[in-house]
C-alpha cells in the first residue's frame, strides 16, 4: 500500500471514530402520546465524581445536557401548565427555582449552543419533582413515556431524578 493510500485510509478511519464518539455523547428519548410522536435529543454528560444538581443554586438555568441545547420535537400540540405550544421544535431548560424546587422550561429558540443559557423568553414552564433514584446514572439519561395520555419526562443524573408531565394533543 502506498503512503498516500495509507494516509487517506488512516484519515477516514479517524473521522469515522470521531463521529461515532460524538454520537455516543448524544441521547434520544421518544414516545407516542395520543397518536402524536414526541422526541427529545440531548447531550449526555458524565458526572466524573461531581454532584452537579446538588451544587446548583436557586436561579441556576441548565440546558439539560451538554453542548447543543436539548431539543424537543413534537407532531402534536403540547399543553404545558395550561399553555398550548404548537407542533414543532423547542429547546428545553431546567431552572432551579428554590432550595428543592425545579421547573422544566420550553423555549421557542432552537439551534442554540448551551452557553449562555436562555434565561428569559420561555413559551411555558411546568414544575418538576425531585426525588432520589434507587440507582445512580453516571451519564445523564432522559426518558419520555405515556402516562395516562400525558407525556412524563424523567431526567436522571447521579442519584437525582427530576420528573414532570405535560399534555400532548
Amino acid at each position: 500500500m502506498s503512503l498516500r493510500k495509507f494516509a487517506i485510509t488512516f484519515l477516514v478511519l479517524g473521522l469515522a471514530i470521531a463521529c461515532a464518539a460524538q454520537q455516543a455523547k448524544r441521547g434520544t428519548a421518544e414516545a407516542t402520546i395520543n397518536g402524536k410522536k414526541v422526541s427529545i435529543s440531548y447531550g449526555r454528560p458524565s458526572l466524573q465524581g461531581r454532584d452537579m444538581l446538588a451544587q446548583a443554586t436557586p436561579g441556576t438555568v441548565w440546558r439539560v445536557g451538554m453542548n447543543e441545547a436539548t431539543e424537543i420535537t413534537t407532531d402534536g400540540t403540547l399543553v404545558v401548565d395550561g399553555k398550548e405550544l404548537k407542533n414543532g421544535k423547542y429547546t428545553l431548560w431546567v431552572r432551579k427555582t428554590g432550595a428543592d424546587t425545579w421547573t422544566l422550561a420550553f423555549h421557542p429558540k432552537t439551534g442554540v449552543w448551551g452557553r449562555p443559557p436562555l434565561t428569559e423568553g420561555y413559551a411555558a414552564e411546568t414544575p418538576l419533582t425531585l426525588t432520589k433514584a434507587s440507582d445512580s446514572a453516571e451519564q445523564l439519561v432522559i426518558d419520555l413515556a405515556d402516562k395516562n395520555g400525558a407525556a412524563e419526562i424523567k431526567i436522571h443524573w447521579g442519584t437525582a431524578m427530576l420528573t414532570g408531565t405535560f399534555g400532548v394533543k
